[in-house]
């Protein structure tokens, strides 16, 4: 980072083109720290008037983080920070992320992958601190992956206002996050615009408060879904969620999954799922997007087959189709 600082001391033009910048703990590719023992990297972030335009920050593969009144003094002067993306970190308290997401006072877009802090399978209390009460959230675009216990944070985004998000995220959640994130779906009735869901539980899916509903999500015009498995009880979470939206307004409706037996396609819960593709939003519906994961030693060409299986989708001409290989990954 010293040589970054260095190149845009010397030279001026360059520090007008700096918008992002990411700190990685590792080397790119490998399993290799860099930064060994380095337990603030936020205070490697250049002095603003090296970066006068940046906006976007990510912090990626650090463990046992800790903030400190030199990170807030670090950061207090950008408030032009309109994007956070924190990937794989684990932080000292729960506190350190609240105050971090407050630190930016025009934070619209935030994305939690992988991040743990201290006692987070704990019923960990958000908002204690008093220098922030009557502080809201104004997120546009909320991305969660990988959760591990995040039901106190869902319920303290909800209280401090996050709930005008138009774009959100719910990748890879389990069975520990479903009641919290059926919850905070709910709140957003009034905004949401996109919603992408993957969970690997989804046989708990449809009972109860752990259920997601749309009926009420008059403005969803994007659902994507990830399945992690195409075994029936995948695919019928799937339907009964787009059921549920009937009464939205959808444009996009994407569905990612990788398949390894070609009579998966055929049997009577995908049979179901493309009855409801076919019957409804016939007025908004504008693209049915299948993505295939080809993983090794699964079924590799299978785009004629998925185009066949739903064809009247593709002479509606809304039918799209992508394979991605393992080494595009």
């Amino acid at each position: 980072m010293q040589k970054l600082a260095d190149t845009l001391r010397n030279s001026p033009p360059l520090r007008q083109l700096v918008v992002e910048l990411a700190i990685c703990g590792k080397i790119k590719h490998t399993n290799r720290h860099w930064a060994i023992g380095l337990t603030d990297p936020l205070l490697q972030v250049p002095p603003l008037s090296l970066v006068p335009r940046l906006h976007s920050l990510r912090l990626a593969d650090f463990d046992n983080v800790l903030f400190s009144g030199k990170t807030w003094a670090q950061l207090y002067p950008y408030k032009n920070i309109t994007e956070l993306h924190l990937h794989r970190c684990h932080l000292q308290a729960s506190s350190h992320l609240e105050q971090l997401v407050f630190q930016f006072p025009r934070l619209n877009t935030l994305t939690l992958d992988s991040v743990r802090w201290q006692g987070d399978r704990e019923r960990v209390a958000f908002g204690q601190s008093p220098e922030y009460r009557g502080r809201t959230v104004h997120l546009q675009s909320l991305r969660i992956c990988n959760p591990y216990e995040y039901a106190p944070l869902l319920q303290w985004l909800s209280l401090r206002g996050a709930v005008a998000v138009r774009h959100l995220e719910l990748v890879r959640f389990d069975v520990y996050n479903l009641r919290p994130a059926a919850t905070y779906v709910r709140a957003l009735e009034q905004s949401l615009e996109s919603l992408t869901l993957g969970y690997n539980l989804p046989a708990f899916c449809d009972h109860g408060e752990r259920r997601i509903d749309l009926f009420r999500h008059k403005k969803l015009r994007s659902l994507s879904l990830q399945l992690y498995d195409c075994q029936d009880e995948y695919v019928r979470w799937v339907n009964t969620l787009l059921l549920s939206a009937l009464d939205c307004p959808l444009e996009r409706i994407a569905i990612s999954f990788t398949l390894d037996d070609r009579k998966t396609l055929w049997t009577e819960s995908w049979n179901t799922l493309y009855a409801t593709l076919s019957a409804y939003w016939s007025r908004t519906l504008k693209e049915v997007a299948f993505t295939h994961f080809a993983m090794p030693n699964f079924l590799q060409n299978v785009e004629l087959m998925i185009r066949d299986r739903f064809v009247e989708l593709r002479e509606r001409g809304i039918l799209s189709v992508t394979v991605v290989r393992s080494q595009d990954v």
